[in-house]
């Protein structure tokens, strides 16, 4: 498949890239500074520029046959990329989006201790999440989110889906290698299709 990462050097957008790449797939990938990675692969393209730039975007996402998203910016600029992401895709494809986002933002799944420390910790950022991801289950896409526990720095092991009718809380970790080997799955395969799923390890 033809796939484009955004957020791809990031600490979760790298083992995805290695995955990606690894399985043979073709990768276009959005980078701030092409310094930024250093991978060299013949089915790797990079695309220097900025997620909230649709003509970037349109250059990343064309011709790919679904795109992920591993953006992490701390600043409010989730809700604005995440428009310019749908916008670019309602206009000119592909129809498969996949999100990696914060349990966080469901708040309603959280249990009482991790509902209040995450909206003291985290309020603003899972503000602009959950702006973003509006609109992106209001799109016509083909949507996946991915709300990811914890995140840590360990070995990909097989990451879980937690049932809907589980609590999460602050205990709960997933490497981000096992956070990419979903995404990527998500993306190639489908099984999630229009819908949010919390993974942790």
């Amino acid at each position: 498949m033809d796939i484009a990462v955004l957020g791809s050097a990031g600490a979760t957008g790298r083992p995805l890239l290695d995955q990606a790449l690894g399985a043979g797939h073709a990768v276009k990938a959005l980078a701030r500074s092409r310094q930024q990675l250093t991978v060299a692969d013949p089915d790797l393209h990079v695309v220097v520029g900025d997620a909230i730039d649709r003509g970037v975007l349109a250059k990343v996402m064309a011709g790919a046959d679904a795109v992920i998203s591993v953006l992490g910016a701390r600043g409010p600029v989730m809700a604005q990329a995440t428009r310019a992401i749908v916008s670019v895709a309602e206009q000119s494809g592909p129809e498969r989006v996949v999100m990696l986002s914060s349990f966080a933002v469901e708040r309603e799944r959280l249990d009482p201790v991790a509902r209040v420390v995450t909206a003291l910790a985290m309020g603003s950022q899972i503000k602009d999440k959950a702006d973003g991801e509006e609109v992106l289950r209001a799109s016509s896409l083909d949507w996946t989110i991915v709300y990811a526990t914890k995140l840590t720095n360990g070995p990909q092991t097989e990451p879980r889906a937690v049932p809907a009718a589980d609590k999460v809380g602050l205990s709960q970790k997933i490497s981000r290698a096992s956070v990419a080997s979903f995404l990527l799955k998500a993306a190639t395969e489908g099984g999630y299709d229009r819908q949010g799923v919390i993974v942790t390890g």
